[in-house]
């Protein structure tokens, strides 16, 4: 059962292996990590998910806040963040994020603002 929480955070089933600050979204009523950049995502892992089935808090978009984010790329500090940790820059992508600190490898954990307000696509 999935639980809402204050502050923007819930907790959701994961369907797959996914590392804390991975944009996910919904697959088969679970969370899986995002896969494309023009996939709808609802929020950021706060924690990691070993497997399917692990129960995983997420950084709910709607909330506009913080999130740790693992960067897919390089991204400069107030650059565009897609769903895939990577600066939007094709057109189809949507745009997740603000990033509050630059990344300079793929793998990396940055702050950004995350959240529905920020959310535009790429055309």
């Amino acid at each position: 059962m999935n639980a809402i929480h204050q502050n923007g955070k819930a907790t959701f089933t994961a369907g797959a292996a996914i590392a804390k600050g991975e944009f996910v979204k919904f697959s088969s009523g679970k969370v899986v990590k995002a896969s494309a950049a023009t996939d709808v995502c609802i929020g950021v892992a706060l924690d990691s998910a070993a497997a399917d089935g692990d129960i995983i808090p997420v950084q709910l978009l709607s909330s506009g806040d913080t999130a740790l984010v693992k960067a897919g790329g390089a991204v400069a500090q107030g650059g565009t963040v897609s769903c895939l940790g990577t600066t939007v820059s094709t057109a189809g992508a949507l745009q997740y994020g603000i990033a509050l600190e630059a990344a300079t490898a793929s793998g990396q954990i940055i702050n950004c603002i995350v959240g529905l307000p920020a959310v535009i696509k790429i055309s």
